[in-house]
């Protein structure tokens, strides 16, 4: 009589092992891709926000003068919370790296700069729209943002 063998064989294990091996190789890269691309599209959508926020606050002034100038993200925050920018109290729940400032050149003209979270990433906002300014993943991984030709505009 044989004895029945019940089980898989130490080359089964292996083979399995492997693909599985092969399997997270290809996939973990798209996943760190997918996380930057993420990343990048939530600073972006924020700084559209405070866009929105700044045109919402020159139009409700009868100058339509956007607010003064500010390197500190917590005024620049309290400015305009009165006018649907509601941001969480650090730049990194925004998926900003950092806060560089939002300039006001002239009564109608302004710059947001921000750092996004990959801290390799540098968007501005101006008043007709979100701009790259530097780093490897600008025009990759933002889509449709075109690169700054200089302050004030695109």
């Amino acid at each position: 009589m044989e004895k029945a063998t019940k089980g898989f064989t130490l080359i089964e294990l292996m083979i399995v092992v492997a693909i599985l091996g092969i399997l997270a190789a290809i996939a973990i890269p798209n996943f760190v891709e997918f996380k930057r691309k993420a990343l990048l599209s939530t600073a972006v959508a924020n700084l559209e926000e405070s866009r929105l926020a700044l045109a919402q606050f020159a139009a409700s002034e009868d100058n339509w003068c956007y607010p003064p100038g500010t390197n500190d993200y917590h005024t620049f925050r309290s400015n305009l919370a009165l006018y649907g920018l509601e941001f969480p109290d650090s730049p990194l729940g925004v998926k900003w790296a950092a806060f560089e400032g939002y300039e006001r050149g002239s009564c109608t003209q302004y710059t947001i700069t921000i750092l996004a979270g990959d801290n390799q990433t540098r968007f501005k906002a101006l008043p007709k729209g979100i701009c790259c300014v530097d780093g490897p993943n600008c025009i990759r991984y933002a889509k449709n943002v075109p690169l700054c030709s200089a302050n004030f505009g695109l």
